[in-house]
């Protein structure tokens, strides 16, 4: 892979910069696959079928973030808020509030063909993005309207399921015996 423009280490690509990166498709494959590897076993079968089904339709994508660390959340977080940039997440790492931080979510960035037949991130593809997402839907992938690459596991409500899934069963409980016993006092 080439970098036009960059002054970030081509292998940190956990929040991928807006640049002009050309790479082969096989480098795309490889680096996705490395992504999807690290991710929680489960949601990484449904996200590699997802991935497999887009490169069977002639979709190309690049997986560029998967799992990351509390403290790296918390670097993207402060960005747009504390060091200069624009924000570009609205979810802290300590405590943690994204389900990158537990290998739950990925984002992706379609890629456009080059005349040279190599490969670049195609951040504007709206319409591309839109197919990529809505066959995520298939695989119980949810994406976030306000976060146009970014896709999590749907079988999981919210951050808040991971960090405490404790409370989440306390509350069913509660509202089950409420249900159970109309007659009782409140």
């Amino acid at each position: 892979m080439r970098v036009f423009n960059g002054d970030q280490n081509e292998d940190d690509d956990r929040q991928m910069p807006r640049r002009k990166m050309v790479m082969t498709l096989k480098e795309a494959v490889e680096r996705s696959q490395g992504h999807i590897k690290q991710l929680e076993p489960t949601f990484g079968k449904r996200v590699a079928d997802w991935f497999s089904e887009l490169l069977d339709k002639k979709i190309p994508v690049l997986i560029y973030c998967s799992v990351r660390t509390p403290q790296e959340q918390e670097e993207l977080y402060a960005k747009g808020r504390t060091t200069p940039g624009p924000k570009v997440t609205n979810a802290r790492g300590i405590p943690a509030q994204s389900l990158h931080i537990g290998g739950h979510a990925i984002d992706f960035v379609p890629l456009a063909r080059t005349p040279t037949g190599e490969f670049v991130a195609s951040w504007d593809d709206d319409k591309t993005y839109a197919i990529c997402q809505k066959i995520a839907e298939k695989y119980n992938l949810r994406h976030l309207d306000w976060e146009t690459p970014h896709l999590e596991d749907g079988t999981i409500s919210g951050w808040r399921e991971l960090v405490s899934p404790q409370k989440q069963e306390v509350k069913k409980e509660k509202i089950s015996l409420v249900n159970k016993r109309p007659w009782s006092s409140r």
